[in-house]
C-alpha cells in the first residue's frame, strides 16, 4: 500500500468509526447554527419529520448524511457539525448572495434555493463501485482488498456497497477528517468549481438563454421578451449573476428518483417569478415542471401528488363541497386523502421544442 501522500497527520483514524456527537446535542447544534427557535422549524428545512428528530434524540442517533448535506450546502465544517470544533467560517449564510444576513427562520426560508445544495433533500451522491474505485485511486492502492484493510471494512461490506450503490457517509466524514480531502470530491469526484463549469451541459432547447451562465445582456433581454414578466418584489439587481441550484427528480416510472440538480442564473428564476419559493424540478419525458413544495393546499391547477407512493402530476381542484378532485378527460374523481399526498403545486413548465 502507498497512502502516505494522501494521509495527513490527524487525530482521526481511517480504520476507526467516528465517536461524534449525536442525538440531542447534534439537534440543538443545528437549531443554534441556523438561528431557529424550535425543532419544528428545523424539521421543515431539513425535510425530516419531528418524529424522526425525536427518535434521533432518544436513541442518540447521528444522521451523517444530513451532516454531509449541510456541509455541502452551507460550507460549515464537518468538524463543527460533528464535534463542535470551531473550524472555518461558522456563518451558515456564507454562500448566499448576501452573506451578512442574520441566520433565522425568515432569512433562511427566503433564501432556501440559494444554498450550494438543497438543505431539504439529499444530494445525488456517488456510491457503489464508482465511490469504491475513487477511494482505491485516491489512496494509491492496487485493489479493493487493500482498501478494505486500510479502512477496516470487510469484503462482504464492500460487496454490499457495490451491489446496492450505497454511499457510506460516516466513512466519508472519517476520510475527510483524516486526510483533508474535500467532501465535495469524495461525494462527486469533482470540486464545486468544476461542477459549476459543467452546468452548460443542460439541454439548451429546454433552457434557452441560460446555458452560458451568467447570461449576457442580450440573452437576458431575449429571455425577458419570451417569458413571464418578473414580479414587482424582485430581489436586488446585484443578485442577477448568482447561480442557483434546484433539486431535480424524474418520476417517469412513478418513483421519485433524484437526478443531477439543475443550475439557473438568479435573473432567470426571477423572470419566472420563482424567487422566494421552495422549488423542485420534476422531469417527465421532455417536460420539466417547477413545483413549489410549500403550496400543498389544493385550489385549482396542476399539482405533484402521490397515491400509495406512486408519483404523478395532474389537474386538481377543490370544489364548493370542500372536497378535492382529480380532473381528467372531462371527468372528476374524488381524492382519497388517506392514500394521496399532495407534494406541491406546479408554478411553471418548460417543454422541449
Amino acid at each position: 500500500m502507498n497512502i502516505n501522500n494522501n494521509v495527513k497527520k490527524s487525530s482521526y483514524k481511517l480504520s476507526e468509526p467516528l465517536n461524534a456527537d449525536g442525538g440531542k446535542v447534534f439537534v440543538n447544534r443545528l437549531v443554534h447554527l441556523f438561528g431557529l427557535r424550535s425543532k419544528v422549524e428545523l424539521s421543515e428545512f431539513i425535510g425530516v419529520s419531528t418524529g424522526s428528530i425525536a427518535t434521533w434524540q432518544t436513541r442518540g442517533v447521528l444522521p451523517y448524511e444530513l451532516a454531509v448535506r449541510i456541509h455541502l450546502a452551507t460550507g460549515i465544517s464537518i468538524e463543527y457539525l460533528l464535534f463542535d470544533e470551531p473550524k472555518g467560517d461558522l456563518n451558515v449564510m456564507q454562500y448566499l448572495p448576501d452573506p451578512t444576513l442574520q441566520p433565522n427562520y425568515a432569512n433562511i426560508k427566503n433564501n432556501i434555493s440559494n444554498f450550494h445544495y438543497s438543505l431539504t433533500n439529499p444530494a445525488h451522491y456517488d456510491g457503489g463501485s464508482v465511490l469504491i474505485e475513487r477511494l482505491v485511486s485516491f489512496f494509491k492502492l492496487s485493489s479493493k482488498k487493500e482498501l478494505g484493510e486500510l479502512l477496516d471494512v470487510s469484503a462482504g461490506t464492500l460487496g454490499t456497497w457495490h451491489a446496492r450503490v450505497i454511499t457510506p457517509h460516516e466513512l466519508l466524514c472519517r476520510i475527510h477528517l483524516a486526510t483533508g480531502v474535500s467532501m465535495h470530491y469524495l461525494c462527486f469526484g469533482k470540486e464545486w468549481e468544476d461542477k459549476l463549469a459543467e452546468r452548460g451541459k443542460i439541454d439548451e432547447s429546454l433552457f434557452p438563454g441560460f446555458i452560458d451562465l451568467p447570461p449576457s445582456k442580450d440573452e437576458q433581454a431575449k429571455y425577458a421578451i419570451n417569458h413571464s414578466k418578473p414580479k414587482s418584489n424582485t430581489a436586488p439587481s446585484n443578485n442577477d449573476n448568482m447561480t442557483v441550484q434546484l433539486p431535480a427528480f424524474d418520476i417517469g416510472s412513478g418513483n421519485k428518483k433524484a437526478i443531477e440538480p439543475y443550475f439557473f442564473s438568479h435573473n432567470i428564476l426571477n423572470a419566472l417569478g420563482l424567487i422566494g419559493q421552495r422549488i423542485e424540478i420534476i422531469l417527465i419525458d421532455a417536460t420539466s415542471y417547477f413545483v413549489n413544495i410549500e403550496a400543498i393546499a389544493v385550489t385549482k391547477g396542476l399539482y405533484l401528488f402521490s397515491i400509495n407512493d406512486a408519483y404523478q402530476i395532474g389537474e386538481l381542484k377543490r370544489l364548493p363541497d370542500g372536497k378535492e378532485y382529480l380532473l381528467e378527460d372531462n371527468e372528476r374523481y374524488p381524492i382519497d386523502t388517506q392514500v394521496t399526498k399532495i407534494v406541491g403545486k406546479v408554478v411553471s413548465v418548460l417543454k422541449k421544442a
